[in-house]
C-alpha cells in the first residue's frame, strides 16, 4: 500500500511536469538568455502573476476591514480580534471573516485581470484600426534645379519667373503635407 501511493505521486509529478511544458511555463532555451527577465514569459503568465500578488496582497488589509465591518454590522460595536481576555468573536464569526474576506480579495484579483484584459483589447483594437487605415507616403521635396533661361527673356523675367515657379512648388508642397497631415489624424 506504501509503495503503491509513492508510485502514484510519482506518476502525477511526471505528467504534470510534461503536461505543464507545451503550455509555456517552462523557458524555451535556457542557454539563449543568460539573464533572469520578463521577456521570456507569456502575457498570460504575467497577467496571472498579477492578479496572485494583488489577490493575497491584499489580503492583510481587507482582513482587517472585513473584521471591522463584520463586527460593527453583527454586534453594532467593534470588537477587537487581537484581545486575548475575552471573547471577541466565536469560530463561526472567524470563519465567515475569513470567507468574506478571502471572497473579497478574490474578487479584487479577477476585477484588475479584467480591467487589464479589457484595456489591453482595446488598444491593441486601436492599434489594428490605424495600421489597417491607407497609409500616406511622405516624399521628399523637389531638388531645386538651376534657373534655365529661355532666349526671348531678359533676366529679370527670368528671376520673376524662377521665383514665381518655386512659389507654385512651396505652395503645392505645403497643400500636399497639409493633405498628409489631414488624413493622418482624421
Amino acid at each position: 500500500m506504501r509503495n503503491s501511493k509513492k508510485l502514484l505521486f510519482a506518476f502525477i509529478s511526471i505528467f504534470l511536469l510534461f503536461s505543464l511544458k507545451p503550455l509555456g511555463l517552462f523557458a524555451a532555451d535556457s542557454s539563449s538568455s543568460s539573464k533572469y527577465d520578463d521577456i521570456n514569459f507569456p502575457q498570460w503568465a504575467k497577467d496571472l502573476r498579477r492578479t496572485e500578488i494583488i489577490t493575497f496582497g491584499s489580503l492583510p488589509f481587507v482582513t482587517l476591514w472585513t473584521t471591522v465591518g463584520y463586527s460593527l454590522y453583527r454586534y453594532g460595536e467593534f470588537r477587537n480580534p487581537l484581545d486575548k481576555s475575552t471573547d471577541s468573536f466565536t469560530e463561526d464569526d472567524q470563519w465567515n471573516i475569513i470567507k468574506i474576506s478571502a471572497l473579497t480579495c478574490v474578487g479584487l484579483g479577477l476585477t484588475d485581470l479584467a480591467i487589464n484584459l479589457i484595456t489591453r483589447a482595446q488598444k491593441e483594437k486601436k492599434i489594428r484600426k490605424q495600421m489597417e487605415m491607407q497609409p500616406f507616403t511622405i516624399t521628399p521635396a523637389k531638388k531645386l534645379a538651376p534657373p534655365k533661361m529661355r532666349e526671348d527673356e531678359t533676366d529679370e523675367e527670368a528671376e520673376d519667373r524662377i521665383k514665381h515657379e518655386r512659389e507654385m512648388e512651396k505652395q503645392a508642397d505645403l497643400e500636399f503635407f497639409i493633405e498628409g497631415v489631414e488624413s493622418a489624424i482624421f
